[in-house]
This record gives structure tokens, C-alpha cells and sequence, in this order.
């Protein structure tokens, strides 16, 4: 994760944004090519690491299922049902307020 990250902020991603900003008209197919390109590749790193990041939840909730009785399983997914609900409705306040 750590490398995408890097390569988020990498120096020739950094460029091409800089020379896409200053291309005329004339120039912008070849820059728009190298531009999909390297954010192509970006991308597949970032489809990578939200896979991974699924994979290590799943353990995660299937672990913690184990451990508990079911009816502490029962409380425990009603509640993390609630929480998201609650964050999904604070998200779409702070979204209409133009927060």
C-alpha cells in the first residue's frame, strides 16, 4: 500500500499533470496518451490495494464471528449495521449542507 501511495505523488505523474496543464491543442493527443497511461497503471495499483483491503476485513469480521456467542454475533452485526447507517445519513447532511 505504502508503494502505491508513492506512486500517487511519483515525480513523473507530477509532470505529465504539469505539462498537461501547459499544452495547447496541437500537443494534448500525445500528452492525453501518457496521461491514461500512467493513471491506467495507477488505477490497476489501487484496484490491488481495495482487494487486499477486502480480503483483510473479511478475515477480520469472520475471526471476530468466531469468537463470539450468537447472539453476541447478532448484536454485534446489528450494531455495526446502525453505525453505517448513521455515517452514511451524517455524510449526505454534510454533503447538502456544502460542507
Amino acid at each position: 500500500m505504502e508503494r502505491q501511495q508513492v506512486a500517487v505523488a511519483d515525480r513523473t505523474l507530477v509532470e505529465l499533470a504539469r505539462v498537461a496543464t501547459r499544452v495547447n491543442r496541437v500537443d494534448s493527443e500525445e500528452v492525453d496518451g501518457r496521461v491514461e497511461g500512467a493513471v491506467r497503471g495507477l488505477l490497476g495499483g489501487l484496484e490491488r490495494v481495495m482487494k487486499m483491503a477486502d480480503c483483510v476485513r473479511l478475515k477480520t469480521l469472520k475471526g471476530l464471528l468466531e469468537v463470539l456467542t450468537p447472539v453476541q454475533c447478532v448484536g454485534f452485526l446489528a450494531a455495526k449495521s446502525m453505525l453505517q447507517l448513521q455515517m452514511r445519513r451524517l455524510g449526505k447532511r454534510r454533503e447538502s449542507n456544502g460542507l
